[in-house]
Parts: structure tokens; C-alpha cells; sequence
């Protein structure tokens, strides 16, 4: 009986310390730096006069829970939430132009909330035939701090929409938008 008791005694302080490390895998986040990449594709079509601006709007959706860099996470637990998201910056180029060469595009990036109206980021205006020959991207550095905690007060959100609002100055012209938006997602491991 002697020996019993202090192996009941151990038995009982592992019991309460293997408690306390659970509770704390489940309270840990980790903060993860992603790339979600998106190609939005713009078709003027002729207007009868090529001089004249045409305006446009398409759309990309990003599903948050989607990037290649959360695949370590959910090797190991399949329960992986998002908890915030943090956008950094848009990076973005234009390619597979083709059309009316004096085209300029003066437009903006939104992301819409159902909360509110949307936050804008706005892009260079380019002579698109020029812009599609720089291999350096454009960047919006802004301030996504009324974004970024907008997205934090919405719960259970998966997916982000990113519309690219604006017009070209000439017509016909076709072109690409391959956009980068770089964020960091806090991630919680569900036990």
C-alpha cells in the first residue's frame, strides 16, 4: 500500500499537468504569411468609337482557407480555422494585352463587406500596350487597417472578393490582371 500512494500521488500531477498542455495546443495560434493569386480578365468590346472610355468591373474570389501554405497545418489536424487575416499589400502586372494601343486604364481595387462600403485601393492609371512590357509589379503598400479589422469582426469567413472597378480610355481592348494579394492568416489548431 506504501508503494501505491506515491504512484497514485505521480499518476495524479501528470494527470493535472497533461491538462494544462492541452489547454494550451488549444489556445496557440499561428500566424502564417500566404500569397493568394488571382487573374481577372477584362473584355472591352468596340463601342463604334475608339476613342471613347468604356468603364468595367470583374471580380476574383479568394478562399481563405485555400493556400498552399496552410497544407503543413492541416497535414497534422484537419481542424484548422482561420481566426484573423492581416493584408499586407496587392501586388499586381498586366498582361495579354490586345487591342486599341492608346488604351489607358485608370482603375481600383475593392474589397466589398456587406458591413459597409467598400475599402479602395486605388491603382496607377497605365497605357496598358506600355504596362504589359514592365516586369516589375505595381504595388499598393496602403493602409488596410479599416480592412483588416473589418475582416476580423466578421466571423466564419472563408472567402474574400476582390473587384477591380474602373475604365479605359480607348476601345477595343482585351487584358489581363494578375493580381497578388499578400496577407498573413492567424490560424487556430482545433483538438
Amino acid at each position: 500500500m506504501k508503494t501505491l500512494k506515491p504512484i497514485l500521488l505521480l499518476s495524479l500531477a501528470f494527470a493535472f499537468m497533461g491538462c494544462d498542455l492541452i489547454d494550451e495546443l488549444v489556445d496557440e495560434e499561428y500566424d502564417v504569411n500566404v500569397s493568394f493569386n488571382r487573374f481577372i480578365h477584362i473584355d472591352v468590346q468596340p463601342t463604334g468609337n475608339p476613342e471613347e472610355a468604356v468603364g468595367f468591373m470583374e471580380s476574383a474570389v479568394i478562399n481563405l482557407t485555400n493556400a498552399p501554405e496552410l497544407d503543413e497545418f492541416r497535414e497534422e489536424n484537419d481542424r484548422t480555422e482561420v481566426k484573423a487575416i492581416k493584408i499586407n499589400r496587392i501586388r499586381y502586372f498586366y498582361k495579354d494585352v490586345a487591342g486599341n494601343e492608346n488604351a489607358f486604364v485608370e482603375a481600383e481595387f475593392q474589397i466589398p463587406l456587406i458591413v459597409t462600403s467598400p475599402d479602395i485601393f486605388g491603382a496607377h492609371q497605365v497605357n496598358l500596350a506600355d504596362a504589359a512590357t514592365n516586369p516589375n509589379p505595381y504595388v499598393i503598400d496602403g493602409d488596410f487597417t479599416n480592412i483588416n479589422g473589418l475582416l476580423n469582426e466578421v466571423r466564419g469567413f472563408n472567402t474574400l472578393q476582390l473587384d477591380y472597378v474602373g475604365s479605359v480610355s480607348d476601345n477595343p481592348i482585351e487584358f489581363t490582371v494578375d493580381v497578388t494579394i499578400d496577407a498573413t492568416l492567424t490560424l487556430e489548431i482545433q483538438i
